[in-house]
């Protein structure tokens, strides 16, 4: 019960810096340019050892659903896709609870893969 509590807390709060905004001192932002289906990484960010990763997309063309993975450097090992939340408080998605280190990120469409998007990717490392 305290579990799912404080899981319900930690969602909260990563949904309330992406809505408020996030402030240079209470994380990392690291920015890239993506290409869905190209074959390349979207960015990359470390993370703390039971680190919080938010991520935002913006800009990208005609906003066909994506998703995003991220996937460890040190072992290959990676996330399932969860996709992007539209509207407030943004296109983010959020990962919790991650184990330290390098991580790629990895955005992909929902339908239509073999079309490419491009945008901006912004990772946001917000502690543990």
């Amino acid at each position: 019960m305290i579990k799912r509590f404080m899981s319900m807390l930690v969602i909260i709060a990563a949904f309330s810096f992406a809505f408020i905004g996030f402030s240079p001192s209470a994380s990392a932002e690291e920015v890239f340019e993506f290409t869905t289906g190209d074959g390349q990484w979207d960015g990359q960010i470390n993370v703390p050892n039971g680190g919080y990763v938010a991520i935002k997309i913006n800009d990208w063309g005609n906003h066909d659903d994506l998703k995003v993975r991220l996937c460890s450097a040190a072992t290959g090992n990676c996330t399932v896709f969860k996709p992007i939340s539209y509207g407030p408080p943004g296109n983010t998605t959020t990962f919790t609870n991650m184990v330290g280190g390098l991580y790629y990120g990895d955005v992909a469409k929902l339908d239509n893969p073999n079309i490419q998007v491009t945008g901006v990717i912004r990772f946001y490392n917000l502690g543990e």
